[in-house]
């Protein structure tokens, strides 16, 4: 639900049945004359002290990421900010908050309820990030809310309120969240968007022809979670109905602030992946957000919560809700989707058959939850934030979420930790009651089935979709044995040309192979060119990688 401030005419939509139409700029932006207003500025806390608690418990995955500081305030319509009153009786509220140091600001409002027409938008003081629109779409019956970020440390939030309802808007801002880690900001190219490991693989480097096709569908499930200061993540779930229910799978740790206050975002997608290397992952200029769930159902043997998503889900935004599998039988294989420490989509993959373990995660577990074992990671990795985020199965089923580990990145390579998911089949039906089990959300018919497939698969007879990223050619580049890896799945005729920094030609070649690679290891360190065209129809792409030698 943000929109570029040039798309004055574009349409963000949020919910299944109704749609948001954002006019593109909050209404202060047309109005020469405005009131000046008194910024109103955060106290600073001791930035060090946090620093190093983040330390320890970044080691420890069984605690949510925390990328902010939660400001307690008080901050309403009748006791702060500054009304505009225009002469055609509409009016817009406005209140300038500042946090100095901070990389973004984010709000949770304890009191949020806005008449039919009433629009609230966020924005930075340079207005580069506008945030918007909410509306009384996202009305809840508990009044609270938690907005999406906006990048920088002095933000705006402007209410407007046309005349017809004038005085029906309750608002109340009660906590302010200083970003002091970033999570993304969509001026600046970096490898971390926000901070991961270097052996992370976004979420379109290839995994396998086994599982590329379905993890083609199944990103479109995965999303980040902001919870007050703190992040994780989570996968839209299909339910034997078929029916879209908004249901969102993630770890009961993922327990920051009330749940009713969390915002969600989905298909934050790497358009140029980086595949285990230090080269820039590029962000994602989609940002398909919604705010507010309800929690239905959870428990802490097996570590999982289940949502209700209340801010509603745009139709245009190409979503899958994932498939399971309640079966409790170990795979060949298994891969997981995640965004580890506030960074943009990534996948792993362990081609080791799972064993089940009882683990203790003290001291924030009472119990040794039930969980699968993932010894060691074969591609990508898990990190913090990475938290609740689905396992698969090779079908394509969940079969567990992240509920603890050890496994991270050292240098482009992982540490060989292991990292735990607490088990579908405990969460299925753990517990006599609707609120500490699956099942009664996800098979709400009784159908008693055991597996189920993501939902476009079910909608379509159990013929998975082609997507057309498999026809494209593709490369990625494997640090390890330090060879540029070429896909060429319609097996076109391809040249290609490797160039140095300075513009020479360091190999070269022609290839109409399904795979082609191109050994690196006998090139200096540095930074590489590689060129790759079609000569058929004369498209072509330039990839850069960087040579460290060891």
């Amino acid at each position: 639900m943000r929109c570029k401030l040039l798309l004055l005419s574009m349409i963000c939509v949020m919910g299944l049945s109704a749609q948001v139409t954002n006019e593109g700029l909050p209404m202060s932006f047309s109005i020469q004359s405005k009131k000046s207003i008194t910024p109103v500025l955060m106290k600073g806390f001791d930035l060090n002290k946090i620093k190093a608690e983040d330390a320890k418990n970044d080691e420890d995955k069984s605690i949510p990421w925390r990328f902010g500081y939660e400001f307690n305030v008080n901050l309403g319509l009748g006791n702060s900010g500054v009304w505009d009153e225009l002469p055609n009786g509409d009016r817009i509220w406005r209140i300038n908050i500042i946090s100095r140091g901070a990389k973004s600001l984010n709000f949770i409002f304890d009191t949020y309820k806005i008449p039919r027409g009433a629009t609230i938008y966020v924005y930075n003081n340079d207005k580069s990030d506008v945030l918007g629109a909410y509306t009384n779409i996202f009305n809840r019956p508990d009044q609270m809310l938690g907005t999406w970020i906006v990048q920088g440390e002095n933000v705006w939030v402007e209410y407007f309120e046309p005349a017809s309802v004038a005085g029906k808007g309750k608002l109340n801002i009660g906590k302010v969240i200083h970003g002091y880690r970033l999570i993304a900001d969509k001026r600046i190219s970096q490898k971390s968007l926000g901070d991961s490991g270097d052996c992370n693989q976004d979420v379109d480097c290839p995994v396998g022809d086994d599982f590329d096709g379905l993890k083609e569908r199944l990103k479109h499930a995965v999303g980040f979670v902001i919870m007050n200061g703190s992040v994780c993540t989570g996968t839209l779930i299909n339910n034997t109905s078929n029916d879209k229910a908004p249901y969102f799978l993630t770890a009961n740790h993922c327990n920051a602030g009330n749940e009713a206050t969390w915002a969600f975002r989905f298909n934050w997608i790497s358009p140029d992946p980086s595949c285990a290397t230090e080269l820039n992952s590029p962000d994602a200029t989609v940002n398909q957000t919604t705010s507010g769930a309800r929690r239905v159902a959870s428990n802490p043997e097996s570590d999982f919560k289940l949502l209700s998503l209340q801010g509603g889900l745009d139709e245009s935004w190409d979503l899958e809700w994932a498939g399971w599998d309640r079966t409790d039988v170990s795979p060949s294989y298994s891969v997981g989707i995640h965004h580890p420490n506030g960074d943009i989509m990534k996948v792993c993959r362990e081609n080791q058959q799972l064993n089940k373990v009882k683990e203790s995660f003290p001291p924030d577990f009472p119990d040794p939850l039930g969980v699968w074992i993932v010894n060691d990671w074969d591609i990508g990795v898990t990190e913090k934030g990475s938290s609740g985020s689905a396992l698969f199965d090779p079908n394509g089923r969940i079969i567990g979420q992240l509920a603890g580990g050890g496994a991270a990145c050292s240098g482009t390579v992982d540490n060989n930790q292991s990292d735990f998911y607490g088990r579908f089949s405990i969460s299925w039906d753990f517990g006599s009651t609707d609120a500490t089990r699956l099942v009664d959300w996800l098979d709400p018919t009784n159908t008693r089935r055991s597996t189920l497939e993501m939902l476009s698969v079910e909608e379509s007879g159990g013929n998975p979709p082609v997507p057309p990223e498999d026809k494209v050619v593709s490369l990625y580049f494997n640090t390890t044995e330090a060879k540029v890896n070429i896909t060429n799945p319609v097996r076109e005729d391809l040249k290609y040309f490797v160039y140095d920094i300075a513009g020479r030609v360091v190999n070269s070649g022609m290839t109409s192979r399904e795979k082609e690679q191109i050994d690196m290891s006998g090139v200096r360190s540095g930074m590489y060119f590689v060129y790759v065209e079609n000569t058929s129809d004369g498209t072509s792409f330039t990839k850069k990688i960087i040579i460290n030698e060891l």
